[in-house]
């Protein structure tokens, strides 16, 4: 058997944790069985569903690097499919007209009533001329148990008399998530419905429609559903954090996809960086848990650092080049010593943004008099003249690190004195990278510029 998996979330907002946890343990059962996944829009609610979204879920999804196998269907595109599927459910008994109002009738119907059982030359007369009615399944009836089989939770039953005869097309026609969901995974040989827990109180109906047609039934497994901090579930109604801002964020699509797979899957790697082709070959969906996880934010950081460390330092330094500062007369290797810098930054970064951000805020020169600037230090000048004397060709963190060192025994200074005072001078915060490598960054020029500021209190320069 071929194994076809699919993901099919609704245009209706931005992709998040959830959906996206849902497509990527979708793609790794497919790809583990080297079968395929596929993927559809389930945009009946014309009002909510946007090109807008669609457009923005597909950009998500390639970025982690679960791509479909062939091009996304869309249930606008079959409303000729649905339209024959439901002549099919009349012709065989399981479908009638109901006129019963909306606030009347609502979704689901828990007996039977008159519209079922009309007289069905009444029904004809009554469709003839133009009354609105709605397409209902007619459930079995009776005391009995309605069962059917989850791969992750067994054998699970229901009572008959608690489905009802529920909706499949309303008045206007357009066929009802329920109905289209059937034709859709039947028509595309979808053999795993895997998708969340939320949906097991459609699988009774759904199973009905299958075995009313003569289909085969596919494997259902329903997985925990995501929640929040709250123990809600992740939602995009509830604001949940979308996929497109952690991409314009800059995390690696790795973090995420790692994180993602930890949650309720056991046997997922929590100490390693894995794409979803890698994760694919030891995924098994029978271990998944039943328990429900909860979207960790500091476990999703925890992830982001491991990647982030995994990026080159050569490519980062290309990327964010124009963070830093120009110096006006360069220096000895002073792409040394920014790579050097963000070396330093990138184990506290968990993704691009935060790296972005910490360049900036190591160069970023605040009022020292604001902030607790230098007090008035006897060796003070005799710094500034030290560090004058450097060539700038000369001037790199390594020799300044060797410069400030022998600065320091030479005065006999604690090193929280030189080294804080200097760093209040040059970025006004008490704390950072290494000043030399600040410094390096800087070049003599800007270094020396910011060093002869004037600090008011006692009239001296440093």
């Amino acid at each position: 058997m071929i194994v076809n998996t699919r993901f099919a979330p609704s245009p209706t907002g931005l992709l998040h944790v959830g959906g996206a946890r849902t497509a990527l343990f979708n793609y790794l059962w497919a790809k583990r069985n080297c079968g395929r996944f596929l993927l559809r829009f389930e945009d009946t609610d014309r009002a909510r569903s946007s090109a807008e979204f669609e457009g923005a879920m597909l950009r998500d999804l390639e970025w982690l690097g679960i791509l479909p196998d062939g091009d996304a269907a869309r249930q606008t595109d079959r409303a000729a499919r649905y339209s024959e599927a439901l002549a099919e459910l009349c012709r065989l008994g399981f479908a009638y007209a109901c006129f019963c109002p909306p606030e009347e009738g609502g979704v689901t119907r828990p007996r039977a009533d008159k519209c079922r059982f009309m007289p069905e030359g009444e029904r004809a007369r009554r469709m003839a001329s133009g009354e609105h009615f709605c397409l209902r399944f007619a459930a079995p009836q009776g005391d009995g148990d309605f069962i059917f089989r989850d791969r992750l939770r067994g054998d699970l039953s229901v009572k008959l008399s608690s489905i009802g005869d529920f909706v499949l097309a309303r008045s206007d026609g357009s066929p009802t998530y329920l109905f289209a969901v059937v034709v859709d995974d039947h028509d595309f040989n979808v053999t795993h419905v895997i998708r969340g827990e939320e949906h097991l109180p459609n699988t009774p109906k759904q199973e009905l429609v299958y075995r009313a047609l003569g289909w085969e039934t596919p494997e259902w497994v329903h997985i925990p559903m995501v929640l929040d901090s709250g123990r809600h579930k992740l939602s995009k109604r509830s604001g949940a954090i979308s996929v497109a801002s952690y991409r314009e964020d800059g995390w690696p699509p790795e973090a995420l996809v790692s994180y993602m797979a930890t949650l309720s899957w056991a046997g997922a790697p929590d100490d390693a960086i894995s794409g979803a082709d890698a994760l694919a070959a030891a995924f098994d969906i029978g271990s998944v848990s039943l328990d429900s996880p909860v979207h960790d934010q500091e476990r999703m950081n925890h992830f982001g650092k491991m990647a982030m460390r995994c990026l080159s330092v050569e490519s980062l330094l290309s990327e964010f080049r124009a963070l830093f500062p120009e110096p006006p007369d360069g220096g000895a290797d002073i792409d040394s010593d920014r790579a050097a810098l963000i070396g330093e930054l990138l184990p506290s970064c968990a993704c691009k943004s935060e790296l972005e951000r910490s360049i900036g805020e190591a160069f970023l020169l605040r009022d020292p008099h604001e902030q607790g600037g230098p007090a008035d230090e006897a060796w003070a000048r005799d710094l500034r003249e030290t560090l004058s004397s450097v060539a700038p060709e000369a001037w790199c963190s390594e020799n300044l690190k060797n410069i400030l060192r022998g600065f320091q025994k030479e005065r006999g200074l604690k090193g929280k004195d030189l080294y804080h005072c200097l760093r209040m001078r040059l970025t006004g915060v008490g704390h950072g990278a290494p000043i030399a490598l600040v410094m390096g960054c800087l070049g003599k020029g800007n270094t020396m510029g910011r060093l002869g500021s004037r600090v008011e209190e006692k009239g001296v320069t440093l």
